[in-house]
């Protein structure tokens, strides 16, 4: 286990690297000049220049880039070419709202989600069947960047139950938590009904009903179990993609949360908080690949992980 886990750290560096280099090179085709956004437009050329030259802007890209990935080597993200602060220090300001938002989701879309696919599997052809998968269909079949406005308009706006924006306190989790677990939701209840459904032809499931189990408990101790393996596959993965996907529902809830610093960094031009962000982005995704490897050896112990 410990050799697996070095192992698969290690294999994070390359693809951090990887995803610097990329990402140094399209900010460089990004069209804007980050001096026009801190400088303003009706700055003299002059002016510019000797800013652009301070940053370090006047260099070639390459040279951009290895610069860069020497300091991300010693641990340092650079400075906000616009705020003059560390991107470290901004990143880990926004990390908290980011994490809080991706759990409070996942939690929905589980509560959602696996009541639902074992109704739907339990209750297989029939009218409760039907609904659960009408749900799921139309879960994924619906955008976050229209969900979320709807649910501002209807829960906000006409009904003010709930804020329309900012991290303030338990209330201001709903709306961003339901339009990003919607779309999980819909897709593990149908992953949930159908590895129920593949468990329930198993030969230790009749086994069990030979010996006098009842279905329920054929359902709780036998099925779920060995239907869960794909399931934490599926959690695991879309857990990466809440953490990294979450920009544009962000954007729409002002959620102080590394989407929108993302989002702000691109409008201002601001290299080094675009490139620590979806540096952050890209090494939890590894990292939560990595732990959803170890859960998954851990409930199924014939998984060997050094192997």
């Amino acid at each position: 286990m410990i050799i697996y886990l070095v192992q698969r750290l290690i294999s994070i560096i390359p693809v951090a690297l990887g995803v610097i280099v990329i990402v140094s090179a399209m900010t460089q085709l990004v069209p804007g000049d980050p001096t026009d956004m801190i400088l303003g437009d009706y700055a003299s050329l002059e002016d510019k220049q000797a800013l652009r030259h301070a940053l370090g802007l006047d260099e070639p890209p390459l040279t951009q880039t290895l610069n860069y990935i020497k300091n991300v080597l010693q641990g340092d993200l650079g400075e906000s070419l616009v705020y003059s602060e560390s991107v470290s220090s901004m990143i880990w300001q926004r990390v908290p709202a980011t994490v809080e938002l991706a759990i409070v989701s996942l939690m929905v879309a589980i509560l959602i989600a696996l009541p639902l696919g074992f109704i739907s599997a339990y209750k297989k052809d029939t009218g409760w069947d039907l609904s659960a998968m009408t749900f799921a269909v139309a879960g994924v079949a619906i955008p976050n960047f229209w969900l979320g406005p709807l649910l501002v308009l209807f829960f906000s706006l006409n009904l003010g139950l709930l804020p329309v924006s900012e991290r303030t306190d338990w209330t201001s989790y709903v709306l961003p938590a339901i339009t990003m677990g919607t779309a999980l939701a819909a897709a593990l209840s149908r992953m949930t009904r159908n590895s129920i459904l593949d468990a329930y032809q198993e030969d230790y499931v009749r086994t069990a009903r030979a010996k006098g189990c009842g279905e329920k408990a054929v359902l709780v101790r036998h099925v779920f179990r060995n239907a869960a393996l794909p399931l934490v596959t599926v959690v695991g993965l879309q857990f990466g993609v809440l953490l990294t996907g979450a920009v544009i529902t962000e954007k729409i809830f002002d959620w102080p949360g590394l989407g929108s610093l993302l989002v702000e960094g691109i409008q201002t031009r601001d290299y080094p908080v675009i490139q620590g962000c979806v540096l952050v982005f890209a090494s939890s995704y590894l990292v939560v690949n990595i732990v959803t490897d170890v859960v998954y050896a851990l409930i199924d112990p014939r998984i060997k992980l050094n192997q």
